[in-house]
């Protein structure tokens, strides 16, 4: 791990269902047996996760990308929203480049992302609000069940306030509807993607101030149309220029 890596290893306690838990990991997370350490006299599970991606402060705008949960081949490539398996970048940069409010010229990594090493009148945070890592964010309904679920996002729930209070952070983009219903007054839309592709924002003053604003755009991984990119970067655009004004 480099200086400024964001990769750290988090315990979870699991309170039921132990062996359950545990055969479920190892059987959705097979390709991944170095990232999950197993406590069973004490029914743990000591696991690598990524997170949250803190830039320094340069004077400029905080906005905090927020995301649902970790893939295991970020995590293991130490940045979030990673290259996957064949090298290809993720989409969501491409979506954040096409937006117009952020360039580069260095690769991007974390420690690129902390120094602040691109163009943009804002800096930018990132973070997960699930921080146990999976292939699917669903898988993590399967593993622990929808009590364990709701638990897990209560504590990342509270992380994620106290991240933003520390911060002086007042706006918040989430790219999907799991992390604005937990932060916002009020829940997501129906079929709030439709509403997106008709190229309004959705946002909402969230449940720690009404000095916070939090805002609803795509799924990173979202591309149901043949102009999927392009849309995306469109209401991304849109976002990051209503928080500019």
């Amino acid at each position: 791990m480099t200086e400024l890596s964001i990769i750290h290893t988090k315990t979870l306690n699991i309170e039921n269902n132990y062996p359950v838990v545990k055969s479920q990991v190892q059987d959705k997370l097979k390709a991944w047996p170095e990232m999950f350490r197993f406590d069973d006299t004490h029914s743990q599970i000591h696991y690598q996760t990524e997170g949250p991606l803190m830039p320094e402060d340069n004077g400029k705008k905080p906005v905090l990308i927020l995301l649902s949960n970790p893939h295991p081949h970020s995590v293991k490539q130490e940045m979030i929203l990673s290259p996957n398996r064949i090298g290809k970048e993720n989409a969501f940069w491409e979506t954040m480049r096409n937006s117009g409010f952020f360039k580069h010229e260095n690769p991007i990594d974390a420690p690129m992302m902390i120094r602040n090493q691109y163009q943009s009148p804002f800096r930018f945070f990132m973070a997960v609000l699930l921080p146990f890592p999976t292939e699917y964010p669903d898988d993590l309904i399967d593993i622990f069940g929808n009590a364990g679920y709701i638990k897990m996002m209560n504590q990342g729930n509270e992380e994620i306030k106290s991240l933003i209070e520390r911060n002086n952070i007042h706006h918040v983009i989430c790219f999907g509807k799991t992390q604005y219903d937990v932060l916002s007054q009020t829940p997501s839309p129906k079929n709030y993607t439709s509403i997106l592709k008709e190229s309004k924002i959705i946002q909402t003053s969230s449940r720690l101030s009404d000095d916070v604003k939090v805002f609803l755009t795509f799924p990173t991984g979202w591309r149901f149309m043949e102009n999927a990119q392009k849309i995306k970067a469109e209401n991304l655009r849109q976002v990051f220029a209503a928080i500019d004004n």
